[in-house]
């Protein structure tokens, strides 16, 4: 089956920075239990789709101009 390409809205740097905070790249503590890292693991795999996603818009928006 053909996906359709994903027309996600427009992404700002402000938006991503907030998220980057939020949700930060960082090793998981040995105490956590797996339910909590896969959670954390989930939220940081949509904040870093979602920097993909600003890349291909700025790359877009370059190629336009």
């Amino acid at each position: 089956m053909i996906q359709k390409p994903l027309n996600v809205p427009h992404i700002s740097k402000e938006m991503l920075d907030a998220l980057d905070v939020l949700f930060p790249e960082k090793t998981p503590e040995i105490n956590m239990d797996m339910k909590e890292i896969y959670f954390r693991i989930g939220q940081r795999s949509v904040v870093r789709f979602l920097h993909q996603q600003k890349k291909e818009q700025d790359n877009n928006i370059m190629e336009k101009s």
